[in-house]
């Protein structure tokens, strides 16, 4: 059976089931940056402190990626049925936390079934759905995660922060409807190209398959695009909220607004990157999402005024986030089946994390106050210039994927 004869009934089905893994992980990833005054005064933390407690919690995206190697071996299906169960877990226990320490604990926890769940979830869409509409489908999953901040932002805004629990009642939220949707994940079948790769491959893949030639060059390209990607973006995206209240004076009420209009109108972003990419090649499409992000981004961490930081804002979310289609299509289509989950777990679980870890972590440290830098804004624009470091990378070392059908990537041997 080809990977275009699934029914479009069962194709939708199956994209409105994976969503909520990259809803949550927009909701979940996106809490400590928009909670941060908070956590710092419950837990009488400094900022250095908040930004260092970012690496361990980003650590459970490096455990995911031995869950998520496992693809390449049981299946992506099996995965899928626990992935949200497990964030669902992971994150009520979070509102326990009565420590910095525990709270990083819970959340790191929750970051190796999020972390996993949601590079499983893209990797299931660009094998299931037809290579002309891959694209469209993988924006249209993407687009959870913006949509998933949002919802963290309408419940700031909301007051839900001045409920008796807090922030706490932020990670109780999303607890029940991830454990229903983890269950309902019993309907989703393995995928055609798995089932298929599985039928044919006489041997298991080693730990470091995707590490040999011809595959070790496009698995370090990939992987340094996402690492100096992933600095930037997660940076301005962890810190603004704190930047606009602490530095520019913006009320809560003000960034919780701000946010959200970005979020409604610049999370357009994703599905305009998902059909340029169905329409154009690859690469050209990254690099005017890379430039325009580095553009904008360094423009909101210079801008006072509320009207221009908001104008911004829109830009950088629908360049900055907005890229992740083109992104998590080259990482699939740069490899064959039998290897397709281990490559993608090091690009993401490895190098995307990295990025993710540190980005936040290196503001936090040389933006306070009397550290190398000294404030938010200044440090975020030094490390929104990776965003320009990726295109030689992208260029030199990822091949033009336009077209590709997963099943009929040359499967070379190294």
């Amino acid at each position: 059976m080809a990977i275009e004869e699934r029914s479009e009934r069962y194709l939708r089905i199956l994209l409105l089931l994976l969503v909520p893994a990259a809803f949550f992980n927009g909701y979940d990833g996106y809490l400590r940056g928009l909670l941060a005054s908070q956590l710092q005064h419950a837990f009488h933390v400094s900022t250095g402190t908040l930004g260092l407690a970012n690496i361990p919690i980003t650590a459970g995206s490096f455990v995911a990626f031995f869950a998520i190697r496992l693809a390449d071996r049981v299946g992506r299906r099996p995965l899928l049925l626990v992935g949200l169960l497990g964030y669902g877990i992971f994150t009520g226990l979070t509102a326990t936390s009565w420590s910095v320490w525990s709270f990083v604990l819970f959340q790191s926890l929750a970051g190796v079934f999020a972390g996993t769940e949601f590079a499983l979830a893209a990797i299931v869409v660009l094998e299931e759905f037809p290579v002309e509409t891959r694209g469209r489908a993988l924006s249209k999953l993407l687009l959870a995660v913006p949509l998933g901040t949002g919802a963290a932002v309408v419940l700031l805004g909301v007051g839900l922060l001045h409920t008796p629990l807090g922030w706490r009642s932020f990670y109780l939220v999303g607890v029940i409807p991830a454990l229903a949707i983890g269950v309902a994940r019993r309907y989703v079948r393995e995928t055609v190209a798995f089932a298929e790769a599985k039928g044919s491959r006489a041997r298991r893949e080693r730990m470091t398959a995707a590490l040999v030639e011809p595959w070790r060059r496009r698995v370090l390209g990939l992987g340094m695009v996402n690492l100096l990607e992933k600095i930037p973006v997660t940076a301005a995206a962890g810190w603004w909220a704190y930047y606009a209240e602490r530095e520019l004076h913006f009320s809560t009420t003000l960034v919780s607004v701000d946010l959200g209009i970005a979020v409604a109108l610049g999370t357009v972003g994703y599905y305009v990157c998902g059909r340029l990419i169905d329409r154009f090649d690859r690469k050209p499409v990254a690099t005017i999402y890379f430039l325009v992000a580095c553009a904008s981004g360094i423009a909101l961490f210079h801008s006072s005024s509320e009207a221009a930081n908001l104008v911004f804002l829109v830009i950088a979310v629908f360049f900055g986030l907005g890229v992740g289609p083109v992104l998590s299509a080259m990482s699939a289509e740069c490899f064959p089946t039998r290897i397709r989950a281990q490559a993608s777990a090091i690009v993401g679980s490895v190098f995307a994390a990295t990025g993710q870890a540190t980005g936040v972590a290196i503001v936090g440290v040389l933006g306070e106050r009397g550290g190398l830098i000294g404030n938010i804004g200044d440090t975020v624009t030094v490390v929104a210039v990776l965003l320009l470091a990726a295109l030689p990378v992208l260029w030199w070392f990822v091949p033009e994927t336009k077209g590709t059908k997963l099943d009929a990537v040359p499967d070379v041997t190294g």
